[in-house]
């Protein structure tokens, strides 16, 4: 495996400083995409995560993630309600970085729950990893739509490459589609490409597949190193809670997410040459982290 450049743990740390990492996520239906996350980005440094989701999946919650806290917040149905945030924020001091999505459900309480999140990490310039339902909260289902923090551009405007405002996006905000979630942002943008996309959003693409392109429109990776093994539920769980966690570890924005994606894919490797590709689940990855995390620094 290729050494990264991962941020390095100072011997005078302590588990603030090496970062505060907030998963945003979960419901009823889906309580473990967002355990899946917060493990995945405790695993993989951050010193602080904690994980927000609907009150009554707190016990559940809570039963596996013995070291992470957890907060339980406002629910509609099982799934967050609309007014959720402001009791999470009552109960946070500072964050360094938020995954917001991971089994959400897009249920209309939840989705406008996670359009109040976006806009408070716009208003905090708190990087944000959007996952799941959480990609589509700050998008109008119209494919003629404007861009959902201008009322000037067209879809397809491409905003100048030393615009601040495009570099702020850029800096904080990472989208991770998979191949059907894609699909949907494209028709929902009028755009027609992973580039325009980023272009359109002010942010990184992570377009997950059997090779998987990460791009910011100026800048463009793949990474083919992956393995059928992770086309499994859950794994996609796993790659946000890492990206997350180098984000609030301080890495750029870029520089995370391929980092994050070269580890998800090492991951998906160990996992596989241990459990065979049919049998691979989400938390094999999780078990496979600290071993690709010290080669990754060897």
């Amino acid at each position: 495996m290729q050494r990264l450049n991962l941020p390095v743990i100072s011997p005078k740390a302590n588990k603030y400083t090496r970062g505060s990492l907030l998963i945003i996520g979960g419901s009823t239906r889906f309580p473990g995409a967002a355990i899946l996350a917060a493990l995945a980005g405790a695993l993989s440094g951050a010193g602080y995560t904690t994980l927000a989701t609907p009150i009554s999946v707190v016990p559940t919650a809570q039963a596996h993630l013995l070291s992470i806290p957890v907060i339980g917040a406002q629910e509609m149905e099982g799934a967050f309600g609309a007014h959720a945030f402001s009791s999470i924020l009552e109960k946070l001091n500072h964050i360094n970085a938020v995954v917001l999505g991971p089994g959400l459900t897009s249920a209309p309480s939840a989705l406008d729950f996670a359009r109040s999140v976006q806009i408070w990490a716009d208003k905090t310039s708190t990087p944000l990893v959007l996952d799941a339902d959480a990609l589509m909260a700050s998008i109008p289902s119209s494919a003629s739509s404007r861009h959902p923090h201008s009322s000037s551009e067209s879809p397809t405007a491409s905003p100048s490459p030393d615009s601040s405002s495009s570099l702020a996006y850029t800096r904080r905000r990472i989208l991770t589609p998979h191949a059907g979630e894609l699909t949907r942002l494209l028709t929902r943008t009028g755009t027609s490409s992973v580039e325009e996309l980023a272009n359109h959003q002010h942010a990184i693409v992570i377009a997950k597949g059997p090779v998987t392109t990460i791009t910011d429109r100026q800048r463009m990776v793949s990474c083919n190193e992956g393995t059928p093994a992770l086309a499994k539920a859950g794994t996609g769980d796993v790659l946000s809670g890492i990206i997350g966690s180098l984000l609030a570890q301080g890495m750029d924005a870029f520089e995370a997410a391929e980092a994050a994606v070269i580890i998800h894919a090492h991951a998906g490797q160990y996992a596989e040459e241990k459990y065979g590709t049919r049998s691979v689940m989400a938390e094999h990855l999780l078990e496979a982290l600290p071993a690709v995390l010290r080669d990754a620094l060897a």
